[in-house]
């Protein structure tokens, strides 16, 4: 097996142009280059996982994508090396989720039994983890938010074809996870950008 390489950025928000900018960043192009183009599997109107048209990867293939954006922080991963395998980047405030009312409509049974059986301190928190895990996965596979939630498990923080990279912040009120799909290694370098 062999590593697949994912750079994160955080910027500050707004950042319209953190896509273009971190696949520039990564490609070793002018992101005026860059060509991003977000089409809907289902409708076809322009809306959707972003593609990267322009540039390839070194090898020819798709440089993959994923955006997220929460408490005043853009993310976006860029891999040039992704093999065909897509990803999700989430970024989720554990302030924010402990105010969502989201159990029932996005959690698995075995989702809700974990977080009810965290204590009172830890629930927000743990809520947020598996929350992000959750959205990053349904971002690389491409589902996004359109399918029944409570239907994909991620209680033991394993998907059955993808690997779930939890990326360590500073600031512990903040979780930021990649999914990337396949099952050869993920590393994650996280790219702060002001």
């Amino acid at each position: 097996m062999t590593d697949r390489h994912v750079g994160v950025t955080r910027r500050a928000a707004p950042a319209t142009d953190a896509i273009e900018q971190a696949v520039a960043s990564a490609a070793g192009v002018m992101p005026s280059q860059v060509i991003i183009e977000s089409r809907c599997d289902e409708c076809g109107r322009p809306h959707g996982k972003p593609r990267v048209v322009f540039p390839r990867a070194h090898d020819g293939s798709e440089i993959v994508v994923s955006k997220s954006s929460a408490a005043g922080w853009v993310v976006t991963a860029v891999s040039i090396d992704a093999r065909g395998d897509d990803l999700g980047v989430d970024i989720e405030s554990s302030v924010q989720m402990s105010r969502a009312r989201v159990d029932e409509a996005a959690f698995s049974d075995a989702e809700r039994d974990l977080i009810d059986d965290e204590d009172a301190g830890g629930r927000a928190l743990l809520r947020t983890r598996l929350w992000s895990q959750k959205e990053a996965y349904l971002k690389a596979t491409g589902r996004g938010l359109r399918i029944d939630l409570t239907t994909v498990d991620l209680a033991s923080g394993l998907a059955p074809d993808a690997v779930i990279v939890e990326v360590p912040l500073a600031d512990p009120t903040l979780v930021l996870t990649v999914a990337m799909l396949g099952q050869d290694p993920v590393v994650v370098e996280l790219l702060d950008r002001p």
